[in-house]
């Protein structure tokens, strides 16, 4: 396996809960691994509805990243189709280029909570990836 990426268990909501600032950690890089693309998926049920929203990095990562992020936007024009904090699951599809130039799929699924303010760190916790 080129990676174990995943999803940090509280994703922050932003633009009144029209998008998702999905990241989590890439984990560990196989030696034949070049750089690696991320696909997301982030579904919240609601009454009898689901709230769905899709995203993907902006660029590839390379094996001196630890993270990953992407935001995850809902497609749908109607304004009032939006996340709220609470759970909902997120699934994401890492596409790993390796050194002779083939494409390895990696994907996961994860429960995790969004959240409308950044929670804080537990103490001593460091964050998966380095602090900017």
């Amino acid at each position: 396996m080129a990676m174990g990426p995943k999803i940090d268990a509280h994703l922050l909501l932003a633009d009144g809960g029209r998008t998702v600032k999905v990241v989590g950690p890439t984990g560990d890089w196989d030696r034949y691994a070049v750089s690696a693309t991320f696909k997301v998926v982030i579904a919240q049920v609601q009454d009898e509805e689901i709230v769905l929203a899709v995203g993907h990095s902006d660029e590839p990562y390379t094996p001196d990243k630890t993270w990953w992020d992407a935001d995850a936007k809902i497609k749908s024009a109607d304004a009032s189709v939006k996340f709220v904090a609470g759970w909902a699951s997120a699934w994401a599809i890492a596409s790993v280029k390796t050194r002779d130039n083939q494409y390895q799929p990696y994907s996961w699924s994860v429960d995790t909570r969004l959240l409308d303010t950044p929670s804080p760190a537990p103490p001593d916790y460091p964050p998966p990836w380095p602090a900017p």
